[in-house]
């Protein structure tokens, strides 16, 4: 009787791992996405979209004397490039909606603005910027949700090509070259914001930042805030359709 206990759970064991087996197969990842960090602290977040509608993210955290591992998980609806969050929003930052685009899934209306680097997928995916023709930039989206001061109230966002991108980078390779005050434009970072104001103008907003140890990841996923820094903080508005600069700040300088 023992024996025929023993073969009995044996043949449930074989049973569940081949459930799983099957289910491992028919559940394929159909996103990966990552966020990493390593300056003061190092930080690896990974998004994972999987075929049965599901994700799961997780997050770990390494300081001195401190490690931690948290994972998420949910359910969400795809709609060609746009994921909504459903029944219930996304626990790590409040978001609702996600979109993809121009390599990275933007989480649009979270408590902050956060967005990931989009490592492979075969979701629909809107790229009108071939980020990699473009190192050391990041191109952001201008949502209204976090940037809703009074003088941005009649601004809207507008998604750049690279054509438009190209002209971008030789006026500003120009600008670089004439003013003696900045250093070399291949050692800067650059964070670069294009909105259509009340006058059906484009206007690019572009934040530049020395090459420090501590950007070289986090500048491809937020926008960078420095209050001074000299000539390795630079901000400039352009005019793309008369290709000239409004006004350029320096940090540090009158």
């Amino acid at each position: 009787m023992k024996i025929v206990t023993q073969i009995f759970f044996l043949l449930i064991l074989s049973s569940c791992s081949k459930f799983e087996e099957k289910q491992n197969e028919q559940k394929k990842i159909l996103l990966t996405a990552n966020q990493n960090f390593n300056d003061f602290y190092e930080i690896k977040r990974t998004f994972t979209i999987y075929s049965d509608s599901t994700y799961l993210f997780t997050e770990i955290l390494k300081e001195t004397n401190h490690n931690k591992t948290e994972t998420f998980e949910g359910v969400i609806k795809i709609t060609h490039d746009s994921i909504k969050f459903d029944p219930f929003k996304f626990d790590f930052n409040g978001a609702k909606t996600a979109v993809l685009k121009n390599g990275f899934i933007e989480f649009v209306d979270g408590k902050n603005p956060d967005r990931m680097k989009i490592e492979k997928t075969s979701l629909n995916v809107k790229n009108k910027i071939d980020i990699n023709k473009f190192p050391n930039y990041s191109i952001f989206t201008f949502y209204k949700k976090f940037n809703n001061q009074e003088w941005q109230r009649e601004y809207l966002n507008y998604d750049l090509n690279n054509q438009e991108l190209l002209k971008i980078d030789k006026i500003l390779k120009n600008e670089f070259l004439k003013n003696k005050k900045l250093r070399n434009f291949n050692d800067y970072l650059k964070q670069i914001v294009a909105i259509r104001n009340g006058k059906n103008e484009i206007i690019i907003q572009a934040h530049l930042f020395c090459k420090e140890s501590f950007l070289l990841e986090s500048y491809q996923y937020y926008e960078t805030n420095m209050d001074d820094g000299g000539n390795c903080n630079v901000y400039l508005e352009l005019n793309l359709k008369t290709e000239k600069i409004n006004f350029i700040n320096i940090a540090g300088m009158a």
